[in-house]
Formats: structure tokens, C-alpha cells, sequence
């Protein structure tokens, strides 16, 4: 694989880092199949294609929290 292949692949810590998200939140996202991603040898990288295609949609946004308030 050539160099200029390696940077557009990104690895699980560096996708979370870029959404601000846990690296199994990331995981959770590739496994219901809403951002593809490769595996090399032991590892699974994210096309930074994909990454650019899943923030389009939204994908990997973080996601606003809801309160939880106590009804007293």
C-alpha cells in the first residue's frame, strides 16, 4: 500500500477524535453497517471518503443530549 493510500485511511481513535465521540461509538456506527470501513491485518481503518460521505448524512455528528429531569 502506498503512502498516499495510507492517509486516506483513518484509524477508529482518529474518527472519534474528529466527531468527538468514543472509539465505541465509532465501532457501534461500523457494525449497524452506517460507515463502511477495511480491515488490515489486525486493523480496521475508515476511508476518509467515507468519513466525508457519513458527515454529509449527518453520521458520526455528535448527537444533542436530552435532560433528565425529575418530576418531583
Amino acid at each position: 500500500m502506498s503512502a498516499e493510500n495510507e492517509k486516506r485511511l483513518l484509524g477508529i481513535e482518529t474518527v472519534a477524535a474528529r466527531w468527538d465521540m468514543s472509539k465505541w461509538s465509532v465501532r457501534r456506527l461500523i457494525n449497524d453497517g452506517e460507515l463502511k470501513s477495511v480491515t488490515i491485518g489486525a486493523r480496521r481503518l475508515v476511508p476518509l471518503t467515507e468519513v466525508e460521505r457519513a458527515e454529509q448524512f449527518g453520521v458520526g455528528q455528535p448527537r444533542e443530549r436530552k435532560s433528565r429531569r425529575v418530576s418531583q
